[in-house]
């Protein structure tokens, strides 16, 4: 060795990219989220994405954005853009602000303007320094970046310059980036794209003077939820507030000194309805305008933290100074917090024991608000509790117990009450309903065995209805084979329409249209004597008519009794199309007969029939079909608990 200085060289080779964090941004919200942060730090006020995605050929889709920032000269984007892990605020400081605007810088680290390398191969920039209105365009390409196979290399990577010019005269300032052949296997959803990104900032479009569009719409508010129940500290009891020395302002934002000293800002909001969406359920934290932790509890463990609260919970803490710390606690990618160090022990337990109030708080109010609408719901089973006896407030305790349970709704409640309400008069479950009754606290356990037991006393009575139906129309088989075809019959299915079809189970006895019945068999039917003695039944539901003809027995209808059924409804659709205060806009009929005749031309007429809503059948078929209907039910309710003995000892009929 000689005595020269030796000289080290430091650089870096492209697959380093790979280390410092590029396969983070894999996902088009959060490379562009980075993008838009240096559009902020430059002073932006607005920020415009486009989508190109016309083209058949993916391979010309590309994603545009492009800011109205100060823009770089040629010499920034050589010392600080095309610097790899450039630090700004390790030269200038934690708390620096933008040049002119004095915002909260969110850049950090000098790897987010390479984010785009996360779903694209090719980045383009094209910039205008406000300054001296220098313009500069170079292109990235992440194959040649990562070329070669060591991870050091001792010469700098050439970046070709596509243009670099001084503009003559003043041209609008600001930076353009283009994503190009893209890492994304379809079209990004806008809407919930839009959505994801506007949930990466804590922005004010109004006040922070900063806008964000997408394909020329502006960006929700990532904050704004609908169908809120509660919303805090608005909601606190004054207590909490004094105690807790909370100043709200206008926007019902509380600001709140931690003990050591650190200042926070909240708002932490209850949904009605449980909230699916991983990116609003939970508290978000946001430092210098931009996310910081991803939706969390606090790492909270056990007791509320584990009871369905935390479900409905979003809201969302400001803290700037987590990100104002000589080193970094916030991880390259803006999802999480490092909660391991010491400054932030006291943030974690001001978090902690804050969810636990709220989640206090908003049980014990929802419980109330249950109980007020279980006293109004309960009024739908007061007859049935008020004839327990005794047993009625047993019944009603349990009902309370189980209202008190979050995760059930309304609806599941009231379905669940009936459930409860038929299982004690059915002498059924009623050790399991008085336990209920008498434990203070129903956890989720019991409700499980509650909804298996309840699922098959569902099964059960539905199994025993249908039952009842199956001996119905044995009975209605009966009267037909002894030709009891009158009066008998007609009332029968008057008080059971559901033996034409399920579908009709509703519908009731129609009289409003005798008078338009007898007027329409006169001029009909009468004249034909094989018509005589027949028996009519009209029975409606909403604007729709049900008419059935019963032939007497012994008849075979034909294409001249088929003529006249339509004339007859033809006569009624006509004289309910003009009756418009009935309400009626619509009418099926039915001829009901032994027998349907085979002969030429009667298979055409009945089709054309079919289509105006008007069919011929045989009693029989009649009698077959709604035995196939309901024999298929059974089956299927009963294939629902094949296990419980009480359902498959019921017979679908004799």
């Amino acid at each position: 060795m000689n005595n020269e200085i030796q000289k080290l060289h430091l650089a870096f080779h492209g697959k380093i990219i790979d280390h410092l964090g590029i396969q983070m941004y894999q996902s088009p919200t959060a490379a562009i989220a980075e993008i838009v942060s240096n559009a902020w730090d430059a002073d932006a006020e607005h920020v415009n994405i486009d989508f190109n995605f016309q083209s058949q050929d993916k391979a010309n889709w590309s994603i545009t954005i492009r800011d109205d920032g100060h823009g770089m000269s040629f010499n920034d984007c050589q010392r600080r853009f095309l610097n790899v892990g450039y630090n700004r605020r390790e030269t200038k400081g934690a708390n620096e602000k933008s040049r002119k605007k004095q915002r909260p810088i969110m850049g950090r680290k000098g790897i987010g303007k390479f984010a785009g390398f996360g779903i694209a191969r090719f980045i383009t920039v094209e910039t205008v320094c406000e300054d001296d209105s220098e313009l500069t365009k170079f292109e990235l390409d992440l194959n040649t970046i990562r070329q070669g196979d060591s991870y050091v290399s001792t010469q700098p990577l050439e970046i070709s310059v596509l243009e670099h010019k001084r503009q003559q005269k003043e041209i609008t300032k600001g930076t353009k980036i283009i994503l190009h052949d893209l890492k994304i296997a379809r079209q990004i959803p806008e809407e919930q794209f839009a959505k994801s990104l506007a949930r990466k900032f804590l922005i004010n479009s109004t006040a922070d003077n900063f806008e964000i569009r997408l394909n020329g719409k502006e960006l929700p508010n990532g904050t704004d939820l609908p169908n809120i129940e509660l919303s805090f500290p608005k909601d606190f009891p004054d207590a909490d507030i004094k105690s807790r020395n909370i100043q709200i302002n206008s926007d019902g934002w509380a600001t709140e000194r931690l003990p050591n000293g650190k200042t926070v800002q909240w708002r932490i909001q209850f949904c009605k309805e449980l909230i699916n969406n991983e990116e609003i359920s939970g508290v978000t934290i946001f430092a210098h305008k931009k996310l910081a932790q991803r939706p969390f509890m606090f790492n909270m463990t056990g007791g509320s933290a584990s009871q369905a609260g935390p479900e409905y919970i979003s809201g969302c803490v400001v803290a700037d100074w987590v990100d104002e710390f000589g080193e970094d606690i916030i991880s390259t990618e803006r999802q999480r917090l490092n909660w391991e160090h010491p400054e932030l022990k006291e943030f974690q337990v001001w978090g902690e024991k804050l969810l636990r109030r709220l989640l206090s708080i908003w049980k014990s109010k929802r419980t109330e608000k249950k109980l007020r609408e279980l006293e109004g719901k309960v009024s739908k089973f007061s007859d049935r509790i008020h004839a327990l006896g005794l047993e009625g407030p047993i019944v009603k305790k349990a009902l309370e117990k189980i209202a008190s349970i979050e995760k059930i709704n309304q609806e599941q409640f009231i379905e669940l009450g009936d459930a409860v309400l038929l299982a004690w008069e059915g002498g059924r479950l009623k050790g399991l309903i008085d336990q209920i009754s008498r434990t203070d606290e129903l956890n989720e356990a019991d409700l499980v065995q509650i909804l298996i037991e309840a699922n098959v006393i569902t099964a059960l009575h539905t199994a025993e209805t249908v039952q009842a139906k199956l001996l119905a129309i044995q009975g209605l088989k009966e009267r037909v084979e002894k030709r009891e075809l009158e009066n008998a019959v007609r009332d029968f299915i008057a008080k059971n329409p559901w033996l034409i079809s399920p579908k009709w189970e509703t519908y009731v006895k129609e009289r409003r249209l005798d008078t338009i019945l007898q007027s329409a068999a006169k001029d009909s039917l009468n004249s034909d004597d094989e018509f005589r003695g027949r028996v009519d039944l009209l029975l409606s539901s909403g604007d729709h008519l049900l008419l059935l003809e019963f032939m007497r027995p012994g008849l075979t209808v034909d294409k001249d009794h088929l003529y006249r059924f339509n004339q007859y409804t033809d006569y009624i659709q006509d004289r309910i199309n003009t009756e418009t205060a009935l309400g009626f806009r619509r009418i099926t009929g039915y001829l009901v007969a032994d027998n349907i005749a085979n002969k030429i031309g009667m298979s055409t007429t009945l089709e054309n029939m079919q289509k105006n809503q008007r069919f011929a059948i045989s009693w029989d078929s009649l009698i077959k079909q709604a035995e196939h209907w309901w024999k298929d039910f059974l089956i299927n309710v009963k294939a629902r608990v094949p296990d419980d003995p009480r359902i498959q000892a019921i017979q679908s009929s004799k």
